[in-house]
């Protein structure tokens, strides 16, 4: 039987002094577009309305803010048969807005608000 010496086991490491600034976390390269511009898209908003209106009817959004008026609704896209769709990717600090039948017919209710970059689905009640 060979009986070996023990070596003598290595000295244990210190740990390095603990820093007051993180470690900086590796950056991702993303490939850049050749326009120069910044590839960020303007976060979009959206309304979606939930009315039947009927057949040949459709519904229109006024308020202040956003591109809308008061003295002229813009009619909404219908999505579904009881879906109305406004969304716009222009950013805007407020905006406080009614739905119409027809551009005529105000909703029933209080003024709706919605800031930049937000999504509401309202189900209005009409007289």
């Amino acid at each position: 039987m060979l009986i070996t010496k023990k070596q003598p086991s290595e000295k244990p490491k210190t740990p390095k002094a603990a820093s007051s600034t993180p470690a900086k976390p590796k950056s991702i390269q993303t490939p850049q577009s050749n326009t120069g511009s910044d590839n960020k898209k303007p976060a979009k908003t959206r309304i979606i309305i939930q009315y039947d209106v009927g057949f040949n009817n459709h519904i229109y959004l006024r308020g202040a803010g956003a591109n809308l008026s008061w003295d002229k609704g813009l009619k909404l896209k219908n999505i579904k048969a009881d879906e109305w769709l406004w969304e716009t990717d222009q950013p805007f600090n407020q905006c406080e807005f009614k739905a119409l039948i027809n551009d005529q017919i105000y909703e029933t209710g209080e003024n709706h608000q919605i800031t930049s970059g937000n999504s509401a689905s309202y189900a209005p009640k009409f007289p």
